[in-house]
């Protein structure tokens, strides 16, 4: 009976042999494996432009103690099996993690250049041919429609036109705005048409040729898109773009000149121009009317920014029509660099960087960045908008994209109008910029970036995002940021871009507080520390 009992012991002994020689030399090959990832991991960590250079060697410290501790545990002969096994296993978690970090970023830095590489050097101008509709009706109820914008979301049903059954039509054209646009979409149409010439019909205004084709002295309408929502404007003309269908469409392709010398982002100060366009889509145009229109001011060094807002009714020169007086909104249409050269005359400084976002660019970065916290000045409610309709509490509150876009565009509950929706927009903006210089966003990168790809146009390169991400996650540093929405008298004056005596609801700015903000700007530029303070009445 003894014999037996010895027999199995033996036995054991031997199986526990082998297991710990396996265990041994597998505990070597996963202690080779950490060290493999580690130094893959490290390489891709340090060549990631946008760490600062002393993560990297932070990073190198850290492999190198837990390479240390699991080496320990794998080489030393006096750890058991069940030791071993442990680390072994330990191994296996950290080669997954650090693995995951090789694919993770180089995956976020795709998404960054995706974002940022392309530069757009070119805009687009779309003149559209529109004819009456047959069936149109006007709306028998009272409403704002002007401010329903179509979203992406609502389905339409266009009737389908061949432009080849209007040789014989006549074409209203206008003679003061926009020649040069009509002239090419006329060439492009009779090349379309196989036609030498086709049948004119000359007006001296926009107005004149809305009015024309809706008496029936003309069969088409040749216009501009980006001028749809400034017809609108006026009353009588609100329900226009439900009236008419789109027969023809000519896309004309427009050079951005290049704005002002790019400057070192880290080490100097310089201004980004921010415009929003009020449109929705996917597709976000460097021409077209602009809703928002606002600069920051940025010190890099003393970590000072200034946002002015600039009411988009604002009667400023028009540097495209020769400094004649014009809404700043309807700038735009002539493309970015004019509304950029409009704002520099302006306010007497140089813009550095331009950034191009539309109201579902709005709605997509705040959702990216799980929402913004502001401290809203005072209840209001919005029922006209179709994005999203409720109230706004007072004081602190948390807003999803769609209430960030209802915040920025409502101005007919909110207290000063146009004014009072030109400062909830820096309301928002200052809300976003504080929460992506907050050291939590780094967990929400990659949503962010991938919400980012295609919402904006910007001429702020690659490289300079990365020097600027590089700099605040260096010394997470706390940005003072004081904002401005500058305010004046209502009243009615005649529009350059219009092509027309008839007169417009403009914005005349206090004079008062365009010389104020110019100081404040100026201050930043000169590294002085600034402070909010009330703007003069």
């Amino acid at each position: 009976m003894s014999k037996k009992v010895k027999k199995r012991k033996v036995k054991k002994t031997g199986q526990s042999k082998i297991s710990n020689i396996l265990a041994k030399y597998i505990s070597k090959i996963s202690l080779l494996a950490v060290i493999i990832a580690g130094v893959s991991f490290y390489l891709v960590f340090k060549t990631f432009p946008m760490f600062p250079p002393m993560w990297a060697t932070y990073l190198l410290i850290g492999l190198l103690v837990v390479i240390l501790l699991v080496g320990f545990v794998c080489l030393w002969p006096k750890i058991h099996y069940t030791g071993k096994i442990l680390t072994m296993v330990l191994n296996f978690l950290i080669c997954i993690c650090l693995g995951i970090g090789c694919w993770y970023l180089p995956h976020i830095r795709a998404q960054i250049e995706k974002a940022f590489a392309e530069v757009p050097i070119e805009g687009e101008a779309e003149i559209n041919f529109y004819v009456l509709k047959n069936d149109y009706t006007p709306p028998t109820e009272d409403g704002d429609l002007a401010e329903n914008i179509s979203e992406d979301n609502e389905e339409t049903t266009e009737k389908v036109y061949n432009i080849a059954d209007y040789k014989e039509a006549t074409f209203i054209i206008q003679e003061s705005t926009d020649v040069e646009n009509q002239e090419y979409a006329m060439l492009v149409l009779k090349r379309e048409m196989m036609v030498d010439e086709v049948k004119t019909f000359v007006v001296s205004s926009i107005f004149d040729a809305v009015d024309a084709l809706k008496e029936g002295k003309g069969d088409v309408m040749v216009l501009n898109v980006s001028y749809l929502p400034m017809i609108e404007d006026i009353t009588g003309y609100e329900d226009f773009s439900n009236s008419i269908d789109k027969a023809y469409t000519v896309f004309k392709k427009l050079q951005i000149s290049t704005l002002a010398e790019s400057v070192d982002v880290t080490t100097k100060p310089f201004n980004i121009m921010i415009v929003g366009n009020d449109s929705f889509g996917s597709k976000v145009n460097t021409t077209g009317r602009t809703d928002v229109n606002m600069v920051a001011s940025v010190n890099p060094i003393t970590k000072q920014i200034t946002f002015i807002t600039i009411p988009r009714d604002a009667y400023v020169p028009n540097t495209c029509l020769y400094k004649n007086d014009d809404k700043l909104t309807h700038v735009g249409i002539y493309g970015i660099k004019c509304t950029e050269e409009t704002i520099e005359n302006y306010l007497g400084i140089q813009i550095n960087y331009y950034v191009v976002i539309n109201f579902s660019s709005l709605i997509k970065m705040v959702d990216a960045l799980g929402g913004i916290d502001i401290n809203n000045p005072y209840k209001f409610s919005s029922n006209r908008l179709k994005t999203w309709k409720g109230t706004f509490q007072k004081g602190e509150i948390h807003l999803n994209g769609k209430q960030a876009l209802v915040y920025c565009r409502e101005r007919y509950n909110v207290t000063g109008g146009d004014f009072g929706r030109a400062a909830h927009q820096t309301i928002v903006i200052k809300a976003m910029i504080e929460k992506m210089t907050q050291p939590a966003i780094i967990t929400r990168v990659d949503t962010l970036l991938e919400s980012l790809s295609g919402t904006f146009k910007t001429n702020i390169s690659m490289e300079e995002i990365y020097a600027l991400a590089q700099m605040q996650l260096d010394d997470m540093a706390v940005w003072n940021i004081v904002n401005y929405s500058l305010t004046g008298s209502t009243g009615q004056d005649v529009c350059a871009s219009m092509g027309t005596t008839r007169k417009f609801s403009v914005v005349y700015v206090n004079k008062k507080q365009l010389a104020f903000v110019k100081r404040v700007i100026k201050s930043v530029q000169n590294g002085e520390i600034i402070t909010q303070e009330k703007l003069p009445s």
